[in-house]
């Protein structure tokens, strides 16, 4: 199965974990796309970890589901924090897009400010190619934004916990509580028709239908 009809899609992921918590289940589920997953850092200035102990627990995390439509395209030098925007569009365009149908960013109203910043980096990738948007849902993604898009994956969640759990590093934090995580995939609309777990995204350009 194709992702509405995509052959190739660049998923952008600021840190180690963010492509992984919001949208792997899809990943997984749509095995027809190819989904190159662009890791832009070595993670958080301040939480502890090593870059290189991130980027493998990325590697280990896609070892559970057994696809073969994913790559990892793992980077430390593209941290949004640090990059100039000119200097990401540009290292993205010239390295990692590659005809690409759609780009995966997380969502603008989010309260980490490196994901928005590297929702900013959607527009400007796309100004001149036919590359369709979509935002997916991120653990700091804000209520005021709206999803349009709500993908079951209910048949992926095992593999999903245990995915997660391969970032060790991070095990300490709330969102990465099994409880939460549940939460996290709850959607009261989508339940009442049947879709007892989701993931989350917002359509903000397409072409290429």
């Amino acid at each position: 199965m194709k992702f509405l009809n995509f052959n190739k899609a660049l998923c952008l992921s600021p840190h180690p974990d963010d492509v992984e918590y919001s949208m792997s289940g899809t990943i997984s589920k749509y095995y027809s796309t190819q989904f190159d997953i662009l890791t832009m850092s070595g993670g958080g200035d301040f939480d502890g970890s090593k870059t290189n102990i991130r980027h493998n627990e990325v590697k280990e995390a896609w070892d559970i589901p057994q696809v073969n439509n994913v790559s990892l395209l793992l980077n430390s030098n593209l941290k949004p924090k640090h990059v100039t925007q000119d200097e990401l569009i540009y290292n993205i365009e010239s390295t990692y897009l590659d005809n690409h149908d759609v780009i995966f960013v997380p969502t603008y109203n989010d309260s980490h400010f490196e994901h928005q910043l590297t929702n900013n980096l959607a527009a400007a990738l796309s100004r001149c190619k036919d590359l369709s948007i979509i935002e997916y849902k991120t653990p700091s993604t804000l209520n005021e934004w709206t999803p349009n898009i709500f993908v079951d994956i209910t048949a992926f969640l095992d593999i999903k916990y245990k995915m997660l759990e391969k970032f060790g590093s991070q095990q300490h934090h709330w969102y990465f509580n099994k409880e939460v995580i549940q939460h996290f995939h709850s959607d009261f609309q989508s339940y009442k028709k049947g879709y007892k777990f989701v993931e989350q995204f917002k359509l903000k350009q397409l072409y290429k239908l």
